[in-house]
């Protein structure tokens, strides 16, 4: 990075942290009054409360970076062409472009932090959030049936296992409908108790019932290849956004268990990986829309304009991964088309013809 890129970047960073750590104090505050009752009323401890401080406080950074991102750019564009700054640099023969690339290393730091805290801080946060039990992040349980029991799916073949089992981290009280690859039933299997065998389970005490003939045989034990990771089925009735990548990865390969759409994490694994380009893109497009004022300087047309294309974007991309996850979108295609979109209209403003004319300024004439 040259001193010009250095001197941008840093009246950026320091906008974009007043920005973001303001508005996320502000909310974590009004949460603080919110949570209070949960956290021990007017007798709760400083300790107590600066613990959920800290575990909520990665959350709303998470969800107010790409704000902070738009706000902060769109403040030192700005600020460079009030002083003229900007101009001097275009003149001097700096393009736009040249100078967003310059500005790279900056790009894939806010795309790295972003990740960071989606798909590490955050999961970790409500980990312990739930485990602690208060507000609105009380343990959730599995989809259960009146009875108790849990229904999954594993490949073709359905389960039911009491949820008290599944609580303990064992199955116990299994029941396993095995079916062909059309859902045809082939046989149906209880079981006393499974244990970890292999790539599979060792069912113990199987009273198995074959459907063709139909018949009843009493077994000891027997080798069921489902694939069931009792650590991941806690996962299932979490929001796939509180889950690492590495998590909604082995619940889409599972398809679930049967407890969630295939389609919700599938868009989700995309989403997580497109969610490194939104802030980068929304940095771009605040100094891409600085061409469109730079023989004027006025700014505010530009505030303006930058935020309701940055809203615009957290909209639509909102929209589209809600989509996805119903299974209306394809999940890649729910996932990537905003980014995809918001970098098309990025690359048009830096690139567009206007924006590489030369700039005139009007000088005064001499008496």
């Amino acid at each position: 990075m040259t001193t010009l890129h250095r001197y941008v970047a840093r009246i950026f960073l320091l906008r974009f942290l007043m920005v973001l750590l303001g508005i996320s104090f502000a909310v974590l505050g009004f949460e603080m009054v919110e949570a209070i009752n949960d956290l021990g009323g007017d007798e709760a401890e400083v300790a107590t409360l600066a613990r959920y401080a800290a575990l909520r406080l990665p959350s709303f950074l998470a969800q107010l970076l790409p704000i902070a991102v738009l706000v902060g750019a769109l403040l030192t564009v700005a600020d460079l062409l009030r002083q003229r700054e900007l101009l001097a640099a275009w003149n001097a023969g700096l393009s736009q472009p040249r100078l967003l690339l310059g500005l790279l290393p900056l790009l894939l730091l806010l795309g790295a932090l972003q990740f960071v805290l989606n798909d590490q801080l955050v999961p970790r946060t409500t980990d312990a959030l739930r485990a602690w039990g208060v507000g609105e992040f009380r343990a959730s349980g599995f989809l259960t049936s009146r009875d108790g029991s849990v229904w999954l799916r594993s490949g073709d073949d359905i389960v039911r296992v009491s949820e008290q089992a599944l609580e303990a981290e064992r199955l116990a009280d299994i029941t396993v409908f095995r079916r062909d690859g059309e859902g045809a039933l082939l046989e149906r299997l209880d079981a006393a108790e499974a244990r970890r065998d292999g790539d599979g389970w060792m069912l113990q005490e199987v009273v198995r019932h074959d459907t063709a003939p139909y018949g009843t045989s009493l077994l000891p034990e027997l080798h069921w290849d489902g694939e069931i990771e009792l650590e991941h089925l806690r996962l299932v009735a979490r929001p796939p956004r509180e889950l690492a990548l590495t998590d909604l990865w082995a619940l889409l390969v599972s398809d679930g268990y049967g407890q969630r759409p295939r389609e919700l994490y599938q868009t989700w694994v995309n989403a997580r990986l497109a969610q490194f380009f939104g802030a980068p893109l929304v940095f771009c497009l605040a100094f891409a829309l600085g061409q469109g004022w730079r023989r004027t300087g006025e700014v505010t047309r530009l505030m303006l304009g930058g935020l309701a294309l940055g809203f615009s974007f957290f909209i639509l991309d909102g929209a589209a991964v809600a989509l996805g996850e119903v299974g209306f979108l394809p999940g890649a295609l729910a996932a990537w088309a905003p980014p995809l979109l918001l970098a098309c209209l990025v690359l048009h403003l830096l690139l567009k013809p206007e924006a590489a004319a030369p700039i005139n300024l009007p000088l005064p004439r001499r008496g």
